[in-house]
C-alpha cells in the first residue's frame, strides 16, 4: 500500500506522529475512506500502539484511533526507512547473475542532508507563497525559507536543532515526497530534492543535491572531501558539554537573519531622518516666505 501511493501514505504517517506527540489528544477520527485505506491505517496504528475501530456504514465508514495504556511512543523508524531496509534485505538474498561487481551510482553514497532545495521555481515567488504549503506538508517541523543567490533556487532548512545528522536526514527523507507534491501541485517549483548545504557562511551554499553527481558542485564538495581525507595526527577528545554541530545550524541562520533585519532597520531610520530634514527645510522656507509677505504688507500700509 505504501509503494502504491507514497504521498498519501506519508501524509497518514505524519498524522499519526502528530497524534502520538500530542499528550492532550486521546482520540483521532479520520475522514471516510476506502476499505483498503482503512486496512492500511489499522496496520500502521498497531506499530504505534494505538487501538482503533471502523465506524459507520459505507460510504461514510471511517477509522477512529485512540490511545491505550500500551501506547508508549511513535516508532523510531519511518515508513521510508522500513522500505529501504526491506529492499536491502532482498538485495542480499537475491542471486547475483553477473560475475563482475558494478560500481554503485553516485547517489548511493551516503550524504548528511540538512535541507531541501526547490529548483525551477515560479517567477516572482515570495516567502508567503511557500510557507503555508510547507507547513501543510510538515506540520511538526518549522523551516527557514532561504532564497539563494545566482538562481540556485530556494532552500528549506529546519529551524530547530538536531542531535545527529542521521536523525535530520531521516526526517527530511520522510517529508520530501509530501513537500515535493505540494510544490508541484501549486506550480511553485518543478523539483524538490534533498540537499546538503554548507552553513558556515552568511548564506547557505549548495554542496550536494540528491541524484546529481558531486562534480556539479565540485568547489564545495571537494573541500569537504579534502578535509575528510586529511589523516588525523592524534585522537581528538570531545570537550565535555560540547553540542553536536547540527545543534548550532539554526543559530547560524538566525544570526544571518538578525544581521539582515538590522541592516533593514538602519536603512529605514536613515530614510526617516532624511524625510524629517526635508520637511524641516520646507517649513523653514515657507516661514521665510510668509515673513517676507507680511513685511511687504506692512510697508504698503
Amino acid at each position: 500500500m505504501y509503494l502504491e501511493d507514497i504521498v498519501w501514505s506519508h501524509r497518514q504517517e505524519e498524522i499519526l506522529r502528530l497524534f502520538a506527540a500530542d499528550n492532550d489528544e486521546k482520540r483521532h477520527r479520520f475522514a471516510p475512506m476506502k476499505n483498503r485505506q482503512r486496512a492500511f491505517i489499522h496496520s500502521l496504528a498497531e506499530d504505534f500502539g494505538f487501538d482503533g475501530e471502523s465506524l459507520d456504514p459505507e460510504p461514510h465508514r471511517h477509522v477512529l484511533l485512540f490511545k491505550t495504556p500500551k501506547f508508549v511512543s511513535a516508532p523510531m523508524k519511518t515508513l521510508a526507512q522500513a522500505v529501504r531496509i526491506k529492499r536491502a534485505q532482498l538485495n542480499i538474498v537475491a542471486p547475483i547473475h553477473s560475475s563482475t561487481v558494478e560500481a554503485k551510482p553516485a547517489d548511493e553514497v551516503k550524504y548528511d542532508y540538512n535541507g531541501l532545495l526547490l529548483t525551477n521555481v515560479k517567477f516572482g515567488l515570495t516567502e508567503d507563497e511557500v510557507k503555508p504549503l510547507v507547513k501543510k506538508s510538515a506540520a511538526s517541523i518549522d523551516f527557514d525559507i532561504i532564497f539563494l543567490s545566482n538562481d540556485d533556487g530556494v532552500g528549506l532548512l529546519p529551524s530547530r536543532s538536531w542531535e545527529t545528522p542521521e536523525q535530520l536526514t531521516t526526517s527530511l527523507t520522510g517529508l520530501q515526497p509530501l513537500i515535493a507534491s505540494e510544490m508541484a501541485k501549486h506550480h511553485i517549483a518543478s523539483t524538490t530534492t534533498l540537499c546538503q548545504f554548507d552553513l558556515s557562511g552568511v548564506e547557505p551554499r549548495v554542496v550536494h543535491v540528491q541524484g546529481k553527481a558531486s562534480s556539479s558542485f565540485a568547489n564545495g564538495w571537494s573541500q569537504v572531501a579534502a578535509k575528510r581525507a586529511i589523516p588525523m595526527q592524534a585522537p581528538q577528545v570531545k570537550p565535555v558539554g560540547q553540542r553536536p554541530i547540527y545543534t548550532v545550524l539554526g543559530s547560524r541562520l538566525a544570526e544571518a537573519k538578525k544581521r539582515k533585519q538590522e541592516n533593514e532597520d538602519r536603512l529605514r531610520k536613515q530614510a526617516l531622518k532624511e524625510e524629517v530634514i526635508d520637511d524641516w527645510e520646507n517649513e523653514a522656507e515657507q516661514e521665510e516666505q510668509e515673513e517676507a509677505a507680511l513685511g511687504s504688507s506692512a510697508q504698503g500700509l
